[in-house]
């Protein structure tokens, strides 16, 4: 194990004990022995925070075959809850307060997401509240199909928006099966994600006009 000094040089430079130039996989490898370590835990745990907009992927739009069906579901959330989880995330559900009006399954969404890290935005909107949220937790990432382009959201949270790398998409198949992505590509695994922050950026794509 390595220790707290080398722990916080490697979340501040993506430096690894053992190799003078790291690569990627390096990275994660180092991640993931660390993790066995509550003092790292402690140093990492806001990268692997994943704040969802409980009411936007409750309220998945369903096909017109389902319009009898009630306008959010319960389910969504599990899935989308036990794909972050799989991930290696954290997931912090942040609804609207109407949610529990709206949702199919009112009583078991209140005992599993009405409660700490979970929250309910009172007197809010839960974008808001997520926006928030990442503010104070920069580290963290976020699920939703939400465009956050309101302007009262770009006026307010500019320095959040200016970085949409942590924003991730979701979409369910006709089966259920859901999927995290941004721009196409999966959502990676925690480890992952905090590995791709030392990567330098992509060269720009010359087939590309």
């Amino acid at each position: 194990m390595a220790d707290v000094e080398e722990y916080q040089a490697f979340l501040a430079t993506g430096v690894v004990p053992w190799e003078d130039a790291p690569t990627l996989q390096d990275r994660i490898d180092f991640i993931r022995q660390s993790l066995k370590d509550p003092e790292f835990k402690k140093l990492v745990w806001p990268h692997f925070a994943c704040f969802v907009d409980a009411s936007n992927v409750a309220r998945w739009d369903p096909p017109a075959i389902w319009t009898n069906e009630p306008k959010a579901k319960l389910e969504h959330l599990v899935k989308c809850e036990e794909a972050l989880r799989k991930l290696g995330y954290v997931p912090i559900m942040v609804s609207d307060a109407n949610l529990f009006h709206l949702i199919d399954q009112p009583y078991k969404f209140r005992e599993r997401y009405g409660k700490y890290p979970h929250s309910e935005a009172k007197g809010r909107q839960a974008d808001s509240v997520v926006l928030q949220a990442l503010r104070k937790l920069p580290e963290a990432a976020c699920v939703s199909r939400d465009r956050f382009d309101k302007f009262d959201e770009l006026k307010e949270f500019p320095d959040v928006l200016a970085d949409r790398s942590k924003f991730y998409a979701y979409r369910f198949d006709e089966d259920g099966a859901i999927h995290l992505e941004r721009g196409g590509k999966p959502m990676p695994s925690a480890s992952r994600r905090l590995a791709l922050r030392f990567e330098p950026p992509a060269a720009p794509d010359s087939t590309q006009a």
